[in-house]
């Protein structure tokens, strides 16, 4: 696997943190009631809930209403969408990454790539971190696809994360190898192991089908200082303002022991409170048209 290759199962963890203004990635528990907002500040904190609890299947019925779910599911199996995963950074490699950790061998491959390019490397990693963090917040503060409140959020995000991955021992060979060890087993139990996976699997599906994966990679976060899950349980929100059906909620939490503040607008639809920004993803989603069939083979 090349240099990027792992770069990119290194920091696919971390980077699940930043769809905390947006959509969040949990894995799944059947078990888990599938929960509708009754008030703005609910429409963060049952998300939340969801990925504390690895409870990822019930995103959808979480996130928009009744009858736009059973259209994302079939608008997913048609490969029109991948939402709700289409919400996190690098969602586009998630097959390739699937593919890397399910293939033979991966594990060796992985562990003596890392040894390779990685290991004992911790002062230079360090600070490669920094830097990619000033040059990703200088991205997000000019991103015109951002409104202003998401380009303040990410841009704290990014400073919080850019600290810890400053001091974190990236190039250490036994976590290294320890959290490949994770990811790989993840991956296996998990019963999607490629694009043709998630196309089979459907949206719910895929969701129920990473959540081994999902688990494990926020342990392997762990080894290196960063709790998913204590995150998720700093998560403070309160209502900032609200006009009808249209609201602003202020969250803070803490990554690190860096805290993190955002105001997420919200919008409440057939009595129940979605994220504003799920919902309008969902509906570009939505919006794209089926691909035209194709045409019947000539005849011989």
């Amino acid at each position: 696997m090349t240099r990027s290759g792992i770069a990119r199962l290194a920091l696919c963890g971390a980077l699940l943190l930043s769809a905390c203004n947006r959509a969040p990635s949990v894995a799944t528990n059947t078990n888990a009631p599938c929960l509708q907002a009754q008030t703005p500040e609910a429409a963060v904190t049952l998300l939340v809930d969801a990925l504390r609890s690895d409870a990822l299947e019930t995103i959808p019925c979480r996130s928009v209403p009744p009858a736009m779910q059973d259209k994302l599911e079939q608008a997913w199996r048609e490969d029109r969408s991948r939402w709700p995963l289409a919400e996190l950074p690098l969602s586009t490699k998630l097959p390739v990454v699937l593919t890397a950790l399910n293939g033979t061998g991966a594990e060796t491959k992985l562990r003596l790539a890392f040894d390779r390019q990685f290991g004992g490397q911790t002062a230079q990693l360090q600070s490669a971190a920094r830097g990619l963090g000033l040059f990703a917040v200088r991205y997000i503060q000019k991103e015109s696809s951002y409104q202003p409140d998401q380009r303040a959020h990410y841009a704290n995000l990014i400073v919080a994360l850019s600290d810890w991955s400053s001091r974190a021992p990236l190039g250490d060979r036994t976590l290294g190898h320890q959290a490949i060890t994770l990811l790989v087993e993840g991956a296996k139990t998990s019963s999607i192991h490629d694009d043709a996976g998630l196309h089979a699997a459907g949206m719910r599906g895929s969701l129920r089908g990473l959540t081994p994966l999902y688990r494990n990679a926020k342990q392997a976060l762990a080894l290196y200082g960063l709790s998913l899950d204590d995150v998720l349980s700093s998560v403070q929100a309160r209502l900032k303002d609200q006009d009808g059906d249209h609201a602003r909620v202020h969250v803070r939490y803490l990554v690190h022991g860096e805290a993190v503040e955002s105001d997420i607008a919200v919008e409440r639809r057939d009595g129940h409170w979605y994220l504003a920004g799920m919902l309008a993803d969902a509906e570009v989603a939505l919006a794209v048209p089926a691909a035209p069939a194709a045409p019947p083979a000539p005849p011989r």
